[in-house]
């Protein structure tokens, strides 16, 4: 038990010591009513117009984090995010699990991702799937971004419908929550739901409902109201969810 308690104590200050430079923004500590929701795998050429047209009818502004291949095709898409008074952050150049590279492959990852998005993007990151590890901490500190992960989500890549989206949706919210959502899906495996129909229809639904208590923002400005919570996680998920990934066809 001595043992045990040592080393979960270790971790502590091991965490303590070493999530200022190199933890992810999972939260923000503030009083005020405000969420971010982040979007990741785009953009696309037909969900992301479909998003902003949601996110434009409730006022609400939030984070994309774009894939640079994906930017690189729909440049005009990435434009149009931009345009609509979002925040662009990177999401590696083609999708993969940082974890799994070697330290040359994820630097290059990393900051050709970021590079696909030009003046646009802000100095933010999230690897995919949230696999990180300190390895992959140095290779996003290096670029100058700060790694943004999230306080929950809502599984929006599984083929749930728009009722059950919307319930999680809305108890997923408080103060300084940080929404991980998804307006494509870059990769999959076979059980994953490509099709944003019932997410669109439930963030609606959720955006009109809880309008006059929430406020819904972007990263850096839910950023600008509190304190950033960085939390240091080192994650690298299943071999077998990684092997199962395919890309998706658009």
């Amino acid at each position: 038990m001595t043992r045990r308690l040592a080393f979960r104590a270790g971790r502590r200050v091991r965490a303590a010591v070493l999530a200022p430079r190199f933890g992810a923004v999972a939260r923000v500590r503030t009083e005020q009513p405000c969420v971010a929701l982040t979007f990741d795998d785009g953009p696309h050429p037909t969900w992301t117009p479909a998003l902003l047209e949601v996110l434009g009818r409730h006022g609400a502004k939030a984070t994309h984090f774009c894939v640079g291949e994906a930017a690189e095709r729909h440049p005009e898409v990435l434009a149009a995010v931009n345009q609509a008074g979002h925040a662009l952050g990177s999401h590696t150049y083609s999708h993969p699990s940082l974890v799994r590279l070697e330290p040359a492959a994820a630097d290059r990852e990393v900051a050709a991702g970021h590079a696909a998005l030009g003046p646009l993007a802000s100095p933010l990151f999230r690897p995919p799937y949230g696999h990180y590890d300190m390895r992959v901490a140095r290779a996003v500190r290096r670029q100058g971004l700060t790694c943004v992960a999230w306080s929950a989500h809502v599984e929006d890549w599984l083929p749930l419908g728009a009722d059950e989206l919307a319930r999680r949706l809305g108890a997923a919210l408080r103060p300084g929550a940080v929404l991980l959502l998804h307006e494509a899906l870059h990769t999959r495996t076979p059980r994953d739901e490509p099709d944003r129909t019932a997410l669109l229809a439930a963030l609606d639904r959720v955006l009109a409902e809880r309008a006059g208590e929430y406020r819904f923002v972007t990263v850096p400005e839910l950023m600008s109201v509190g304190r950033p919570v960085r939390e240091l996680f080192e994650r690298r998920g299943d071999d077998a969810f990684v092997a199962a990934q395919e890309r998706v066809a658009r």
